[in-house]
């Protein structure tokens, strides 16, 4: 059995990054999902937060995600995402502006979409602390 499995991240503009990972943990919906070789099949959303990859040459690697989903199957690991930043973006200012412009569509938006938006606030508050 292999201990490592097939990932790819994309948005909808391109292929952000793919390999082979030992171990990817995302930020769902209901809480973090670490994912490893033959993992069961699974699918979720996932909320704002950080993905961490530990590859298959034992680097590791950080991004900020802004949303989407996630596929597991096969032993192969679909996460699409509304946006992807770099490790290196990633600090408060950085989020500080996520939660303005998410602030700043909250008077516009309906009660569904002002209890998606406050949601997407609260996971920004918590990359905070």
């Amino acid at each position: 059995m292999s201990e490592y499995f097939s990932f790819k991240l994309v948005t909808p503009e391109k292929i952000y990054l793919e390999g082979q990972a030992e171990l990817i943990t995302v930020p769902g919906v209901e809480g973090d999902i670490g994912f490893l070789a033959q993992h069961t099949n699974f699918i979720t959303s996932i909320r704002p937060g950080i993905i961490k990859v530990i590859r298959d040459d034992n680097t590791n690697v950080q991004f900020y995600v802004d949303g989407g989903f996630v596929k597991f199957s096969d032993n192969e690991l679909l996460l699409v995402a509304e946006e992807v930043a770099d490790e290196d973006d990633i600090n408060t200012e950085f989020i500080s502006k996520k939660i303005e412009a998410y602030n700043e569509l909250m008077s516009n938006a309906s009660d569904s979409e002002k209890n998606k938006i406050m949601s997407k606030i609260d996971s920004l508050k918590s990359l905070l602390n």
